[in-house]
């Protein structure tokens, strides 16, 4: 069985990533007036984009002397990926050679006159298919989820990092994975597959499933559904699960 992060270096990543909290990312200003054409899941994509892009850039956004040492101090670096390649596994490497795979979790100030639906959207961060056991260090790999809130400054709103914390990657993923088997589902061809109305309707027959029963699993590695515990009372605690 793969040995997971040590305790240690998981509390000492913690304590550098702490820097982020306050963090202001002000390559984002919103009027506040013109929020009231925004629902909470459009900015929560562009956010994220935004999120992604800044922190191997640090030096460029507006923080304190103190704040900005620690943060430079982390030295955050993006991994060689194949030319034309958009996404790869994973997002950032520290000089510790410890590799981070980063995830924005919006969290909604109700203080802001946002448009909101009448029903609350679920976060869309997760953890894809396209990373599996095989591409995970599991001594290494850690996934950082950065709670960003938008906070109004005079008439604008800009985003703010409010909180943060890391979780041993290989445990996320087993999780997800564990979860996918539990509720019937399996991989085919490389495609995280569940039970389809079709094949739930063979299963109340007692007729045999075959492949041609199942189909894609369209919320597969969303965060809010990943069963592990540590991950899951971060996710409550931002109201990300009710």
């Amino acid at each position: 069985m793969s040995e997971t992060i040590s305790q240690e270096d998981l509390n000492s990543l913690k304590d550098k990533f702490k820097a982020f909290i306050g963090l202001r990312i002000d390559w984002l200003s919103i009027p506040a007036d013109a929020l009231e054409g925004f629902e909470p899941s459009q900015i929560a994509v562009i956010i994220n984009t935004l999120l992604d892009a800044a922190l191997p850039q640090i030096e460029y956004l507006k923080v304190g002397a103190a704040n900005s040492e620690k943060l430079n101090n982390l030295k955050l670096s993006k991994p060689t990926r194949t030319v034309g390649q958009r996404e790869s596994y994973p997002d950032y490497v520290l000089d510790s050679d410890h590799r981070v795979e980063l995830k924005g979790l919006f969290v909604d100030n109700t203080s802001l006159n946002l448009k909101r639906p009448p029903t609350k959207r679920e976060p869309s961060a997760r953890l894809k298919e396209n990373i599996t056991l095989n591409d995970i260090d599991s001594k290494k790999d850690v996934l950082l989820v950065a709670a960003v809130r938008l906070e109004k400054i005079d008439n604008s709103c800009v985003p703010v990092v409010i909180d943060i914390d890391l979780f041993p990657m290989i445990e996320c993923i087993k999780a997800r994975d564990k979860r996918l088997l539990d509720s019937g589902g399996k991989w085919i061809n490389g495609m995280p597959s569940v039970i389809s109305n079709n094949g739930q309707q063979k299963i109340k027959k007692n007729i045999s499933l075959t492949d041609n029963d199942y189909e894609k699993d369209t919320n597969f590695g969303k965060l809010k559904r990943i069963p592990y515990e540590p991950l899951q009372s971060f996710m409550k605690k931002h109201g990300a699960i009710d």
